[in-house]
């Protein structure tokens, strides 16, 4: 076996390890449902997970591989749904802090969606489909599942690692920052960050200043996505029947909408900043294939 062999072992068991240990660590909690950061953190690793798988696929068998994404997208999904409308919730809250004339109704009428997800959630775990992606992450872990025993792990990640910088720039300079526009640099700016945190040991200290940047984004787009989840939420809210009674609801909608569009306005832009210094400090970094730096102490 050769060094890069081994590597390829640790790095790829490592990764699994790492996610499919906070998943184990935050699902009995998520179960309960007392506290919401259960399910917020065993989204967070399953989120991480897909994507990281993402990433090593090139040095992971394709039948493994597809099948643990597959179960995962299904997993985030319904993990995900809550999710939403928790964050949907806290949102709405902060927004009615400045506003205590806006129509409260929509605040309940979330808290009754987020009890019939978080059912959802708990019955989702209780699956045997979730108990057998558990089995299958395990194990990855004690047996990564490696495509090759020839590859070189430094080429491949690098190589990824590139690409997904890339998505980012491109994405970004194209003209017209609409939702569906800005939503897309969240999502590519995300997987970016997840592959240079699993790219550390080629990187370095040169990639923990472009991690800060790119979670930067992340929090600012973020912020704009959580608004425009809202406003569709609120559209849908004012449209149905119950909405009618006892209020106007064209005026009570358009008064969420203005309440939440003072609350992004002055960020609309703030992104193009970090995301300007972030191509600078890859530009700046001049990655190249290269064996891992400090192997020894990072795996």
């Amino acid at each position: 076996m050769t060094d890069s062999d081994f590597s390829a072992q640790q790095l790829i068991g490592n990764v699994i390890g790492r996610e499919t240990g906070q998943m184990l660590r935050f699902t009995s909690i998520a179960r309960r449902g007392a506290d919401p950061e259960g399910v917020h953190q065993l989204r967070v690793a399953t989120r991480r997970l897909r994507s990281e798988l993402r990433l090593l696929r090139p040095l992971l068998q394709s039948r493994w591989c597809d099948s643990v994404s597959k179960d995962l997208s299904w997993l985030g999904t319904a993990l995900g749904n809550y999710r939403d409308v928790d964050v949907l919730i806290a949102l709405l809250h902060e927004i009615s802090k400045a506003d205590p004339t806006l129509d409260q109704r929509v605040i309940r009428q979330a808290k009754e969606d987020r009890q019939r997800r978080q059912r959802r959630v708990v019955l989702v775990l209780e699956r045997e489909r979730y108990r057998s992606l558990m089995v299958d992450l395990t194990r990855g872990v004690l047996s990564p599942p490696l495509r090759s025993s020839h590859q070189d792990p430094s080429t491949v990640i690098v190589t990824q690692l590139q690409d997904s910088w890339r998505q980012v720039q491109t994405a970004a300079s194209e003209p017209l920052a609409n939702d569906a526009r800005l939503h897309r640099i969240r999502i590519l700016t995300k997987r970016a960050r997840y592959a240079t945190e699993v790219a550390t040991p080629i990187l370095g200290d040169g990639g923990r200043a472009i991690i800060e940047r790119f979670a930067k984004i992340q929090d600012i787009l973020g912020m704009q996505h959580d608004i425009t989840v809202a406003r569709r939420f609120i559209a849908k809210w004012y449209d149905s029947p119950l909405a009618v009674q006892g209020v106007d609801p064209g005026d009570a909608r358009e008064a969420w909408v203005s309440a939440m569009d003072a609350s992004v306005r002055s960020r609309h832009d703030a992104w193009r900043e970090p995301l300007a210094e972030v191509i600078v400090l890859i530009d700046d970094l001049g990655l190249r294939p290269s064996k891992w730096t400090n192997s020894d102490e990072s795996f």
